[in-house]
């Protein structure tokens, strides 16, 4: 009898534990592009719109949402680089939350309140589609603090893998 209940203790563990690593596999490999544009609110707090287009590898939109953006600075380093969260929320209703992106100044523009930046972001969640999501973002774009032009575009490029 005690082998017995043994026995069905061991499958149910495998089975449970099949489960847990199968949910981490990638079920969906997507090729991101998009925009941003945000204007600066506060020398911390960016707001403005997003357009994300998710492909699958045949070139297949799966995606495709325009949305809101609020981007926090959370710190900066005297080597022109900042850490944000960002908070998105599609007209779908979808959202994606972003923990620690990094961004870096690669350049000063003309005029000297403008520069191009490189952001990172790898630490994302969401809901819906992007419910344990993954992957990596890359956001190229500029920054402005100018007069009449305090607005900042990025591109967007990189891959999410969707569960």
């Amino acid at each position: 009898m005690r082998k017995n209940y043994f026995t069905v203790l061991i499958i149910t563990m495998t089975i449970f534990t099949t489960e847990v690593f199968a949910s981490d596999e990638c079920k969906l490999e997507t090729t991101v592009t998009g925009t941003v544009d945000t204007v600066n609110v506060s020398q911390s707090i960016q707001v403005g719109t997003i357009h994300l287009q998710l492909s699958n590898a045949n070139g297949e939109v799966v995606f495709e949402e325009d949305g809101g953006v609020i981007g926090r600075i959370t710190s900066q380093n005297t080597s022109g680089g900042s850490t944000l969260d960002h908070n998105i929320i599609f007209t779908d209703g979808s959202r994606i939350e972003t923990d620690g992106d990094v961004a870096q100044i690669v350049g000063v523009n003309d005029p000297a309140c403008s520069f191009s930046v490189v952001e990172t972001i790898s630490n994302f969640w969401g809901t819906k589609k992007f419910k344990q999501s993954s992957g990596e973002i890359t956001a190229i774009g500029t920054i402005s603090f100018c007069d009449g032009a305090n607005g900042n575009h990025f591109d967007l490029s990189g891959t999410v893998c969707l569960k």
